[in-house]
């Protein structure tokens, strides 16, 4: 290609008073000729990469051994019949059944398997008797979903569709002759839009509700057997807020308007025609209170309670709550009137979750998952309080012991930093190892325990798994969260770099044994950690991330992210994003280290012109000394959906990438202690 042509030219804009280079804006353009050229070019040299390793069919086997097992999610029980998803051990993707609970007799649903292995199905809703199931699809990993709707006692799937795109609530009428939704369909629209769409004449349908629409607004449609909510995210003076309207089902075009510019985060539940939410006025850790239809707080639920409101669910007169505890989570139960009733007796070393309440109230699901333990689902029947196991993830090979330790570190302002490690258990006291490690470190997402097969494969390789719970998170509340949000988010590279630098101090892991991963804003983490301390890792696996940080606005819906990470508009913004933008760090004659790349085509959340543009400045330095590696696929997206074949490929490739630049040596027949070089 000729670099004159204005094309390829490297662009330079003058941002706030500081010259910009990008001198692969090109590559942006996924419809250019020239980038599907350089997209195939990475992926022979991807698939080189891997011939070279002798050993990858053997982990690759190895992961398959964990992946390829009967897997059960998306759990609901209406009436006497069980609803769930199920994924048979071969099969590539889940299938949708329902099962009689007193004769276990189960009849299979939806199959998208006549679709191709690319196409997943899910149970989006269920109606209140349980005679029609909505189902989303999705065509690869992408976020976008079609929906549908199939006759639970007859398995015929009716006519009227919901087409593809960003879903924003679903809800069938009371009568169940139709069903209102919420769809970002095009994202050239000017308005936000609620629909009713009727099974009688399912080629037309009613416009309930609009608002305006930009590029950091969004719409949701909430509702109850008795009324449906409209909640409007968007931006007054520079910061996010909400607005919140509320219609009777039965007379759904007279909206009510609630409240106004309501100041985020607040997540709204409606119930029995009573409106909720999650506040965090002076409550830093959350409190659930009850709004009035003026938008006041007429009560409070749940007080804050010390420790981080993950989740909240409203089942019958009763109010379940998953708590961040420190690093431990545990799940709560609350009357309406807010009396403390109970705690649900399930371990405390791992992750509790509760599954959305799809049913009739009389029952609902709730996870467990620890380091060593994959996922239990429970049925809690709130009758009699009993809680059983109600689907256990079985592996085919037993699950190799570990040990999980806390430790401290200081942050560079001094502030202790909680650090988790997890290990075999024989690991005897070596001088150093290698080290595995990873955080999230944004939107107030707190890391807790959960059953991994590629963190559990590396640690039977003799790796060290290490988490260090990183301001950004949300392991100690909102302030922990806001110490490293907008023009502080350095402080979240700035404590996972004091990690690495603690571990090396200890004498656990050197910088050539050092290895860190992350993806989504765990990638942006990875991926500046790297571009700022080169020489403090020997291995990076940045998955789906953001990396342009000048210009991640202009990608998809990236804007509505400006809360977590600032604008470009707003020149102190600007200095921050700049300053640790990945991709604009990469400085000549500096060797960074090996880097694995994954990224593909379906990723309408953290857009793959990240992964293009990054990966072809640090395959045009001319001091890079270690592989940069893109395994980047057409179907590939952010939302892990992908047909088991293909998520075992992906995953044996991350995990032989590891163990050949780090030179780990496999065990138990994966790998022999010659190293894969």
């Amino acid at each position: 290609m000729s670099m004159t042509d204005s094309r390829f030219a490297p662009v330079e804009e003058m941002i706030h008073g500081i010259l910009v280079r990008d001198p692969y804006r090109w590559l942006e353009d996924r419809g250019l000729p020239e980038t599907e050229e350089w997209i195939r070019v990475q992926q022979r040299r991807c698939d080189e990469y891997f011939a070279e390793c002798e050993e990858l069919p053997a982990i690759r086997e190895r992961v398959r051994e964990y992946l390829d097992v009967e897997v059960v999610d998306q759990p609901a029980k209406i009436g006497d019949r069980y609803y769930y998803r199920r994924r048979n051990q071969g099969q590539e993707q889940g299938c949708i059944y329902v099962r009689d609970a007193f004769t276990g007799i189960e009849r299979l649903l939806v199959d998208p398997s006549a679709e191709g292995p690319f196409v997943s199905v899910g149970i989006h809703r269920i109606s209140s008797d349980g005679s029609l199931l909505a189902y989303e699809c999705r065509h690869g990993g992408e976020d976008k979903k079609s929906i549908q709707i199939v006759n639970v006692e007859t398995g015929a799937t009716l006519p009227s569709r919901v087409e593809r795109g960003d879903a924003r609530g679903f809800s069938f009428s009371p009568n169940k002759r139709g069903f209102f939704y919420c769809q970002e369909l095009s994202a050239e629209a000017e308005e936000h839009m609620i629909r009713f769409r009727s099974f009688d004449d399912p080629g037309t349908e009613q416009v309930l509700f609009s608002v305006a629409r930009s590029r950091e607004s969004r719409l949701a449609l909430i509702a109850d057997s008795i009324h449906l909510g409209a909640v409007w995210v968007h931006e007054v003076d520079g910061r996010s807020v909400a607005d919140c309207w509320m219609a009777k089902g039965e007379d759904p075009t007279k909206w009510n308007e609630v409240f106004a510019n309501r100041s985020l985060p607040f997540g709204a539940i409606l119930k029995d025609g009573r409106l909720f939410g999650v506040s965090y006025a002076n409550a830093g850790n959350g409190k659930l209170v009850e709004i009035s239809r003026d938008g006041h707080e007429i009560r409070t639920i749940v007080p804050d309670q010390g420790a981080m409101i993950t989740q909240f669910m409203m089942v019958g007169d009763e109010v379940y709550v998953t708590v961040i505890d420190g690093l431990r989570s545990s799940a709560r139960v609350w009357s309406q009137c807010g009396r403390q009733l109970s705690d649900l007796k399930l371990p405390d070393d791992g992750t509790v979750r509760l599954f959305p309440d799809l049913g009739d109230g009389k029952s609902f699901f709730l996870s467990y998952e620890s380091f060593s333990q994959p996922q239990m689902i429970f049925e809690y029947i709130r009758s009699n309080q009993q809680l059983s196991v109600w689907s256990q993830r079985m592996l085919r090979n037993p699950i190799v012991p570990t040990v999980m330790r806390n430790a401290s570190y200081s942050a560079l302002d001094g502030t202790e930093i909680p650090l988790t490690l997890v290990g075999r258990s024989e690991t005897g006291e070596e001088s150093t190892q290698p080290v595995v490690m990873t955080t999230y470190g944004g939107f107030g997402v707190a890391v807790t325990p959960q059953f991994s097969a590629f963190v559990h494969i590396l640690i039977q390789c003799g790796a060290l798994f290490v988490v260090p719970h990183t301001r950004g998170g949300g392991e100690f509340g909102r302030a922990w969260h806001d110490a490293a949000r907008r023009r502080k988010k350095q402080t979240s590279f700035d404590d996972f770099t004091s990690a690495a630098e603690w571990l090396c101090r200890e004498g656990i892991t050197t910088p050539l044994q050092l290895a860190i991963f992350g993806g989504s804003n765990s990638g942006l983490l990875v991926g500046a950690a790297m571009t700022r301390r080169p020489d403090l890792f020997r291995v990076v696996l940045c998955i789906a991330p953001l990396l342009d940080m000048v210009r991640y606005e202009q990608f998809d819906n990236a804007a509505k992210w400006r809360d977590e990470y600032g604008t470009c508009e707003s020149p102190d913004d600007f200095q921050a994003l700049y300053a640790y933008s990945p991709y604009h760090q990469i400085r000549e004659g500096e060797t960074y280290p090996s880097i694995l790349f994954v990224s593909g085509d379906k990723d309408d959340r953290c857009n793959s012109a990240h992964v293009r543009k990054m990966a072809a400045r640090l395959l045009n330095n001319d001091r890079q000394a270690y592989p940069v590696v893109i395994d980047y696929s057409d179907e590939r997206g952010h939302s892990p959906v992908l047909p088991l074949q293909v998520r075992t490929e992906a995953l044996a490739r991350r995990v032989a990438f590891l163990c050949r630049e780090l030179n780990l040596p496999m065990i138990d027949g994966v790998r022999d202690e010659k190293a894969c070089a």
